[in-house]
């Protein structure tokens, strides 16, 4: 089944899969079936971000069919984190292109600026003096973003489009030569690849390129010897994939975890600060 809803001005949308977005945004529909209280045991040092889902930062571009105003999932969530809780939209609701036209992710241009005010936020909340590493970003545009081969692109791939024809599949394609390439990159940051074990795999990794399915399968750990001497843990999801780089060089020891909160691995690591990043549509 077809899952690209072809919008307007050749914006491409996420039709409800299983995360259902479309029917969150427009039905208000909450997915939130799961006990919040499961973050209370490290509350005091946990910090989330939610990015907003593609479909309610530009809904102006939805067919007209489509009206997204609910977001009943995330003031479930902010109900319980107050203010633990960073709504990434209302710093991206102001900054034009922040997401790909064809892809369901955020790019670079809206993920920098989610970074700095992260940082300006758990500086405030942890009482830190974390630094705000400075990126100049380039901008290529009239990008076809499939044809870059590093994952991009999605909504124009066959097996999301079916059988639509698509108009236009050019977009804006943001990078920086500043920032650490770990998706789609190689292995040469000195970087750890752990199983949930925390035994280290990374011979398995060898020179192969970081894919998704990489990620998705091991904890990556970073010492960094001039950074601040705390230990973190951070879960994520496939929006931090254009900062991943940003985020692993922030303190001396950083375990990033592509997965949701989990007291477990939580209690194997023992961290200093917990932070999350997850997109809209998966909160659960």
């Amino acid at each position: 089944m077809e899952k690209t809803l072809i919008g307007k001005n050749d914006y491409l949308f996420l039709k409800n899969d299983e995360s259902k977005e479309l029917d969150i945004h427009c039905n208000n529909l909450c997915l939130v079936k799961s006990d919040l209280l499961r973050y209370s045991k490290n509350i005091n040092k946990f910090y989330i971000t939610i990015f907003p889902n593609k479909s309610y930062i530009y809904k102006d571009y939805l067919p007209d069919n489509y009206k997204a105003k609910y977001r009943p999932s995330l003031l479930k969530y902010k109900s319980f984190f107050n203010n633990r809780l960073f709504d990434a939209y209302e710093i991206l609701k102001n900054i034009d292109d922040t997401y790909y036209k064809t892809d369901t992710h955020i790019n670079l241009n809206g993920g920098y600026q989610v970074y700095i005010n992260f940082v300006k936020n758990i500086n405030k909340l942890f009482n830190l003096n974390l630094p705000i590493k400075n990126l100049t970003i380039e901008c290529k545009k009239d990008v076809i973003l499939a044809k870059l081969q590093i994952g991009l692109g999605d909504l124009t791939w066959d097996m999301n489009k079916g059988t639509q024809i698509l108009n236009n599949v050019f977009d804006n394609y943001y990078s920086s030569n500043e920032l650490i390439q770990i998706y789609y990159g190689t292995n040469k940051y000195n970087i750890i690849f752990y199983d949930y074990n925390l035994v280290d795999k990374s011979d398995e990794i060898n020179d192969n390129i970081i894919e998704w399915n990489i990620l998705s399968k091991y904890i990556l750990y970073k010492r960094n010897e001039d950074a601040l001497n705390k230990k973190v843990v951070i879960f994520y999801d496939s929006l931090l994939l254009s900062t991943l780089g940003l985020y692993i060089t922030m303190f001396k020891d950083v375990y990033m975890i592509k997965n949701v909160y989990d007291n477990k691995i939580i209690d194997k690591i023992n961290p200093d600060y917990i932070f999350e990043f997850r997109v809209e549509r998966f909160l659960f």
